[in-house]
């Protein structure tokens, strides 16, 4: 995502919206690498280990503008658009699933009386979506 892309941000504070830019620009830089890797220096990384947990950002503020900004491209496009969807569970063990999340239960053995033994499945739901643009030209 280039800067454009969460210009509109809402934040109180404009530096949030100033930072969130760099983050995503850094970030996008380094597909795949860490955090400290895409911010180069200690304070850049600092910088972005301080931002999500800032009470300042939110999910909404963030995607709001996104969103627009994928509405705009949308209604720019030439031609028809692929939407290729996928659903991706991330699973982990824990005692207690409030701190990771809940995704359902499910029976993975028997007992020794032979009845199925229930456990819960902990951990997260990605939900993803790429959009293609079908160029119409022979």
């Amino acid at each position: 995502m280039d800067s454009g892309e969460v210009a509109g941000s809402k934040f109180r504070d404009a530096r949030l919206g100033k930072r969130l830019s760099s983050l995503l620009y850094q970030l996008g830089g380094s597909i795949g690498g860490t955090v400290s890797l895409a911010c180069q220096y200690w304070a850049n990384t600092k910088a972005a280990y301080r931002f999500s947990p800032n009470d300042e950002v939110d999910e909404k503020t963030i995607l709001e503008v996104h969103l627009l900004a994928t509405r705009d491209r949308v209604h720019a496009s030439a031609g028809p658009l692929l939407i290729l969807q996928d659903t991706t569970t991330f699973s982990y063990k824990r005692d207690k699933p409030e701190l990771v999340g809940f995704t359902g239960e499910t029976t993975s053995r028997k007992d020794d009386a032979g009845r199925w033994e229930k456990h819960t499945v902990c951990g997260i739901l990605i939900l993803s979506s790429l959009m293609v643009l079908i160029s119409m030209e022979s």
